[in-house]
């Protein structure tokens, strides 16, 4: 098994490159890939910072598993895995941010993966959903 696979990653009409982080996260990294593909919308994060997730949940791992790879601060272009209780969420960051609960409380979330091309277009494009609203997304293989 290779150390990191190639994701497409479209919001909106922006168009990404990431690396699954197969290494760090093996098991929720796969059941991303198995997952995959993810066509869904944006939602602007609440209490995270300069972050989105999606509409639907999605499942990746059974309830009460441990996360893996734990992040902690994001930057722009880490994606994650939140398995929460009944929101079960990927997300992107495309600024500062950190997966907090309600009273600011930090949330162990997965860090799945990096976007590695077209970041800048990416950003630019996630800056305008908390003005215009949420955006269409599809995560897919990489061609």
């Amino acid at each position: 098994m290779p150390d990191q696979a190639d994701l497409q990653i479209k919001v909106g009409n922006s168009i990404s490159r990431a690396k699954l982080f197969r290494d760090k996260a093996p098991l929720t990294a796969q059941a991303l890939l198995d997952a995959l593909p993810i066509v869904d919308r944006t939602i602007q994060v609440r209490w995270s910072g300069d972050a989105w997730r999606t509409e639907r949940n999605y499942e990746l791992r059974p309830q009460g598993s441990p996360v893996e790879n734990i992040a902690g601060h994001l930057q722009a272009g880490d994606i994650i895995y939140y398995p929460g209780q009944s929101n079960i969420k990927v997300g992107i960051a495309y600024g500062d941010a950190q997966w907090l609960a309600p009273f600011m409380v930090p949330v162990d979330v997965c860090h799945l993966g990096q976007i590695t091309e077209g970041l800048d277009r990416f950003v630019a494009a996630c800056q305008r959903i908390i003005f215009d609203g949420p955006l269409p997304i599809e995560i897919s293989l990489a061609h």
